[in-house]
């Protein structure tokens, strides 16, 4: 058996990583891929919304991967291989700079046994130009593109597409570059490519650590909700929380019905949507779970404001 091919998607915060390995999760390709996501947040979010099964996918929530927990990278992909998968994926958070991720596939456990195929960096087309200016990662996950997904083009106007592709080509002359909304390009573009190309001199020394501590989480959970209360709660998050996603239990139409809905929340910059997502499953706790990601918050209020929807 050769090395096992490793796609590392990185992006920043609400770009569409989770969506576009949703549609690799779903699509035919013949491949039995194994998938890592990390998440900056004390509860994980990112897996619940993955269509794959717990046996194929390694959670890393509440923690950078390119720092904190890049031990427990190498141990998830090592775990994965013992499984028999035949291709890797590795979902990093919006915040995660690419280089030591990279880098964790040289440890000896994994270098012989697997291949970075490529760097696919998702660009939020809507909200690009803002995340550069918020969070300089942004720009360094770019710049180690192979691959960009201009994702999002239905939500800007075409002038506005050509211009951000001119610009990402002054970044990364020599990636491909393929338009997409929600994701959704030709795999045989994506996958297995042999794309890969190192950008200059990476070690481990070179790696400066450039998170914005000003970026930080907070995470709220509560019971079910009710579905007037919550819709106005997270309608009126302040501008300060540029980026929030969960899992909404709306309660039974009735006591004792049952019926509870779940609902997958998503907000980046201004625009929200609430969706209806797969029904619960036997046994499964119903409750919600939300993450908030911005400046200076107040993580009390935010905890009060969604204990009040219950």
């Amino acid at each position: 058996m050769g090395r096992v091919p490793v796609t590392i998607v990185t992006g920043a915060l609400g770009a569409g990583k989770t969506t576009f390995v949703n549609y690799v999760l779903t699509a035919e390709h013949g491949f039995r891929i194994g998938v890592i996501v990390n998440e900056f947040g004390a509860v994980g979010i990112d897996g619940e919304l993955l269509l794959t099964s717990k046996e194929e996918m390694v959670e890393l929530p509440n923690g950078c991967v390119c720092c904190t927990v890049r031990g427990d990278l190498i141990k998830a992909a090592e775990q994965m291989l013992r499984k028999k998968v035949d291709y890797l994926m590795v979902e990093t958070s919006g915040l995660a700079e690419v280089v030591p991720v990279v880098l964790a596939f040289d440890a000896p456990s994994l270098i012989e046994k697997t291949m970075v195929d490529s760097i696919l960096c998702v660009v939020d087309a809507e909200n690009h130009v803002a995340n550069l200016k918020r969070n300089r990662t942004a720009l360094e996950q770019l710049e180690c593109a192979d691959i960009v997904l201009l994702n999002k083009v239905d939500l800007v106007d075409k002038k506005v597409v050509d211009k951000l592709k001119r610009d990402i080509r002054v970044v990364v002359p020599e990636a491909r570059v393929l338009d997409t909304v929600k994701g959704r390009a030709d795999l045989r573009l994506l996958l297995d490519v042999r794309a890969f190309k190192s950008k200059g001199s990476w070690n481990k020394e070179d790696h400066k650590h450039a998170h914005d501590p000003s970026i930080e989480s907070v995470s709220c959970t509560s019971g079910p909700v009710d579905s007037d209360k919550v819709q106005a709660f997270l309608d009126g998050l302040p501008e300060n929380i540029f980026r929030a996603k969960g899992i909404i239990c709306i309660k039974e139409s009735s006591p004792g019905e049952g019926d509870e809905l779940r609902v997958v929340f998503q907000r980046v910059g201004k625009r929200s949507e609430l969706e209806f997502s797969r029904p619960w499953k036997p046994g499964e706790r119903k409750e919600t779970k939300v993450v908030f990601i911005g400046n200076k918050l107040n993580s009390s209020l935010l905890q009060g404001s969604l204990d009040k929807c219950a």
